[in-house]
C-alpha cells in the first residue's frame, strides 16, 4: 500500500515538469485519460474473473455421462460436467467446471469415470485425482487425453468380449444348470453314481493298451521307416506302378491265350478240378474285371506322381510322431504317459468317491444359497465402490454413528439443532428401520421377478415379505 502513495508523487512531478517544459496543454488530459481507461479495464477484467476453471477430458467412451453431473475432488463435490462431445476420432470429451477453491490443476491429474450407487441409470460422476502441487498448472481450457483417463467398465462390455457363439453357449451352460439342478438333487446323485464304473472302464483300457506299447511303439517306428524307404525310392514306385499297369492291360488283350493255356493244362485241371470248376463260371466277371481295371489303371501312375512330393513332405510328420511317441532319454512322451496312467486310476479310484459324496452333501448347500447370490453381489459391488478411492489419510469411505436425536431448524442466525421427543427418533427418514422379513435377493429386485426369491410363494407365505426391498 505504501509503494502507490510513493509513485502519486513522483506522476504529478512528471506531469507539472511536462507542462514546465512547453508541451501542449491537452498533454496532461491524454496521460489522465489513459490512466482512468486502465484502471476501468483492470476493473471490468477482475469484476468478470470466473471463480470457476474449466477442462476437457477425453475418454474412451461416456459411460453414461450426462450434462449436470458433478464433478468430486477427494469426495467432496468440486463442480459439474458442462457438455459432452464427440471428437474427431469418434472418443468423447467431457468439459467440467471446478470451483475455484478446487483449482487450478496440476500436470499429472487423472480422472475416473465412477457409478454413485446401484439404484438408477444416470448415476455417474467424474473423479479427479489432482496432479502434486510442484508440478506446472494447467490453464483453463486444458486437455487430458485418454492415457490420463479412464472410463467405467460396464457389465455389457465384459459380455462383449465374448463373441456370439460362446456367450449362447455360456447362456445354454447357465440355464442347463439351472434347470438340472433345481428340484433334480436325487437324480444327479444317481448320475455321479456311474462315474466311479466309468473310470474303471477307461483304466481297463488304458491298462490293455499299456500291456502292448512296445510292440506298438516298434510297429510306428517300422512304419516310418517303411515310408521313408517308399520317399526315397518314389521314382521307382512310379515306374513299377507304371510297369503294372502295362502287364494288366497285356493280360487283359490275351485272355484267349490265357483261355489255351487252360486248356493244354490237363493234368494240372485234373489236379484242382474243384477248384477250376468253381472258378470257370467266373471268367466272364474276371474278364470284365480286367478290362475296367486296365482302364482305370491309366490315371494310376500321374496320381502317385502327385502323391510323391505329399509322401516327402510328410517324412517330418511321421519323425515328429515318432518322438510323440518315444522320446529317447527325455521321459516325456505317449508311452511314458500310458505307463504313468495306471496309477493316476488307482488314485482317482479313492478320490471320486470322496468327490462324489462331497458333490452329494454340498447340493442342498448350493440350493440354499444360490438365491443369496444378489444380496452377495450387491454387497461386494457397494463395498468395493464405496473402499476405493483413499489419500494420505486413508479410503473416503467414513463412519459415523447416527441416532436422530436433533432436527435442524433454519433461522436467520443460520440454524440451530432442536431436541426430538424420544417417540420421534427414527421417523424423520434419516432411519429406515422394520425391515425384519426380507427375502433372499431383495438387495438387488430384478424386473423378471427372479429376485426377490420366495420360492414359488412358499417364503411369502410363511417367512418373508418381498415388499421389503431396496427401492421400494
Amino acid at each position: 500500500m505504501s509503494e502507490p502513495k510513493a509513485q502519486a508523487p513522483a506522476i504529478g512531478d512528471q506531469l507539472a515538469r511536462s507542462g514546465a517544459t512547453g508541451s501542449r496543454p491537452g498533454a496532461r488530459g491524454l496521460a489522465l485519460a489513459a490512466v482512468l481507461l486502465a484502471g476501468i479495464a483492470a476493473a471490468f477484467l477482475w469484476l468478470g474473473r470466473d471463480d470457476a476453471h474449466t477442462y476437457r477430458l477425453h475418454f474412451a467412451n461416456a459411460g453414461q455421462l450426462v450434462k449436470g453431473d458433478i464433478v468430486r475432488i477427494g469426495g467432496a463435490h468440486a463442480g459439474v460436467i458442462e457438455a459432452i462431445d464427440l471428437t474427431a476420432d469418434s472418443r468423447a470429451e467431457v468439459t467440467i467446471s471446478v470451483e475455484d477453491e478446487y483449482a487450478p490443476l496440476h500436470r499429472g491429474t487423472t480422472v475416473v469415470t465412477r457409478a454413485a450407487g446401484l439404484i438408477g441409470v444416470a448415476n455417474r460422476y467424474v473423479d479427479v485425482s489432482p496432479g502434486p502441487n510442484f508440478k506446472p498448472e494447467m490453464p483453463d481450457g486444458a486437455v487430458l487425453e485418454t492415457e490420463k483417463t479412464t472410463a467405467i467398465v460396464e457389465l455389457d462390455q465384459l459380455f462383449d468380449t465374448l463373441d456370439p457363439k460362446t456367450r449362447k453357449g455360456l447362456q445354454g451352460v447357465i440355464k442347463g444348470s439351472a434347470s438340472w439342478y433345481e428340484g433334480r438333487e436325487r437324480l444327479a446323485n444317481m448320475s455321479a453314481h456311474y462315474f466311479s464304473p466309468g473310470i474303471e472302464a477307461t483304466n481297463r483300457l488304458v491298462r490293455e493298451i499299456n500291456r502292448d506299447s512296445e510292440t506298438f511303439q516298434r510297429f510306428l517306428l517300422e512304419t516310418s521307416d517303411s515310408m521313408g524307404q517308399l520317399a526315397e525310392r518314389r521314382s521307382e514306385l512310379t515306374d513299377w506302378v507304371g510297369n503294372t499297369g502295362e502287364t494288366m492291360r497285356a493280360l487283359s488283350a490275351d485272355t484267349e491265350a490265357l483261355n489255351q493255356t487252360l486248356v493244354n493244362l490237363p493234368e494240372a485241371l485234373a489236379e484242382g478240378s474243384d477248384t477250376f470248376a468253381a472258378l470257370r463260371p467266373a471268367t466272364v466277371d474276371i474278364e470284365r474285371l480286367m478290362a475296367e481295371t486296365g482302364r482305370s489303371t491309366r490315371d494310376l501312375a500321374p496320381f502317385l506322381r502327385r502323391l510323391s512330393p505329399v509322401m516327402a513332405r510328410s517324412v517330418p510328420t511321421f519323425r515328429q510322431l515318432r518322438l510323440l511317441f518315444g522320446r529317447p532319454g527325455a521321459g516325456n512322451d505317449l508311452v511314458d504317459a500310458m505307463r504313468d496312467l495306471p496309477p493316476l486310476a488307482r488314485s482317482t479310484d479313492k478320490a471320486f468317491p470322496q468327490a462324489k459324496r462331497a458333490l452329494a452333501d454340498s447340493t442342498p448347500m448350493f440350493s440354499f444359497l444360490r438365491p443369496y447370490a444378489p444380496d452377495l453381489t450387491s454387497f461386494l459391488k457397494s463395498f468395493g465402490g464405496a473402499m476405493a478411492t483413499y489419500d494420505a489419510n486413508g479410503h473416503y469411505a467414513r463412519t459415523m454413528p447416527v441416532f436422530d436425536a436433533f432436527g435442524f431448524e433454519d433461522d436467520d442466525e443460520g440454524g440451530h439443532l432442536e431436541p426430538k421427543a424420544p417417540a420421534q427418533r427414527g421417523k424423520g427418514g434419516a432411519l429406515v428401520g422394520g425391515n425384519l422379513r426380507r427375502c433372499p435377493g431383495a438387495a438387488a429386485p430384478s424386473p423378471d421377478g427372479s429376485a426377490p426369491f420366495v420360492d414359488m410363494g412358499e417364503l411369502a407365505n410363511a417367512d418373508c415379505d418381498p415388499g421389503q426391498a431396496v427401492g421400494r
